[in-house]
């Protein structure tokens, strides 16, 4: 099969490589697309701390099955499939309470095993026997299917947020994240969102999507300005959608009290300068970490794109083959599109 091997620091190699065998309890998937996101980006350019090198990057993944394990049940050759990336153990408390994404052993397709950035991807048991492997509807396309692992993460975001309708909430970054966290929030009832962004071409993109109010922060005190739209209140609810401290140290500023903050991007370590946690004291603000997804978000996603509750397909500006996997990278580096998707015909 055809796979972009990441050798080292931004050595990606597209070669002929073997796929995987199959094993009793595995499934092998021929992939049909996959997203390329920040952290691909991130793995290419530094590594991640999940990452072993070398690797077959992509953790947004879907494709039909190939394969299947003589120990699989439930599934059967030619089903179109999602995959949601985290290999779980299963056991712990962690995940028997159905936060998986905290489990104790967790490993991820495209870091700890090989992921969609080949012809085809192998699903090992342990994932299988987790119900990693979701069956998509025939309404899906498989680009659609792809986002729903984005989606899925901001899903278990604004679930530990756990706001009451008719909220203010504030995202600072409008791209796909902000985006796909902007149209989650309509649905879940929020009365005012507002998108930060500083990018002039994010700042236009944005106006198609579902904020009701759009600042650019390099022309406007934000803070006054997200107070003057919220009667002097400030926001209900904060959500980074990008690893500046800047986003971080406003949104503690521009809540209100007893507001809530999702931490959702992790900090660029090297910009990160002192921010004002004080404020958490005197205005007893939540601080609410998310960090990717639990199986079940990811099967509450599929089911959003689905019933078309929420849209992804205007998300999806570029699609590119394997063999543009290193200038896909570089897209979603220079943020020229909203989703870089690759597909396999």
């Amino acid at each position: 099969m055809k796979a972009a091997i990441l050798e080292s620091s931004e050595r990606l190699v597209i070669k002929e490589v073997n796929h995987h065998e199959c094993g009793t309890g595995d499934i092998l998937i021929k992939v049909k697309s996959c997203g390329i996101c920040r952290t691909d980006m991130k793995s290419f350019l530094k590594g991640q701390r999940d990452l072993k090198l070398p690797r077959i990057l992509g953790h947004e993944i879907s494709g039909i099955i190939e394969e299947l394990g003589s120990e699989v049940v439930g599934y059967q050759k030619g089903d179109r499939v999602q995959i949601s990336p985290g290999i779980t153990c299963g056991e712990c408390n962690f995940c028997r309470s159905g936060f998986d994404n905290l489990c104790d052993h967790l490993k991820i397709m495209g870091f700890n095993y090989d992921g969609g950035f080949a012809e085809y991807v192998l699903v090992p048991a342990k994932g299988v026997k987790n119900g990693i492997v979701n069956i998509i509807s025939n309404e899906i396309s498989f680009e659609e299917a792809a986002m729903a692992e984005p989606l899925a993460c901001s899903i278990n975001m604004q679930e530990l947020l756990n706001l009451d309708p008719g909220k203010t909430v504030v995202i600072f970054g409008t791209g796909r994240l902000g985006i796909l966290n902007a149209k989650l929030a309509k649905l879940n009832g929020a009365a005012k969102i507002i998108g930060v962004e500083i990018n002039k071409q994010r700042l236009l993109d944005a106006q198609r999507f579902e904020f009701d109010y759009i600042i650019d922060s390099s022309k406007t005190d934000v803070v006054r300005e997200i107070f003057s739209l919220t009667g002097g209140k400030g926001a209900d609810a904060v959500i980074p959608c990008c690893p500046g401290y800047e986003a971080m140290n406003y949104g503690i500023q521009l809540l209100s009290k007893r507001g809530k903050l999702g931490f959702f991007s992790g900090l660029v370590a090297e910009n990160s300068k002192q921010i004002d946690l004080n404020l958490i004291h005197y205005k007893e603000l939540t601080v609410v970490g998310g960090y990717g997804t639990a199986i079940r978000h990811s099967k509450e996603a599929l089911e959003h794109i689905a019933a078309k509750r929420i849209h992804v397909r205007d998300l999806i500006t570029k699609t590119i083959g394997l063999d543009d996997a290193k200038k896909g990278i570089q897209m979603v580096k220079d943020m020229t599109e909203l989703s870089v998707v690759i597909n396999y015909l």
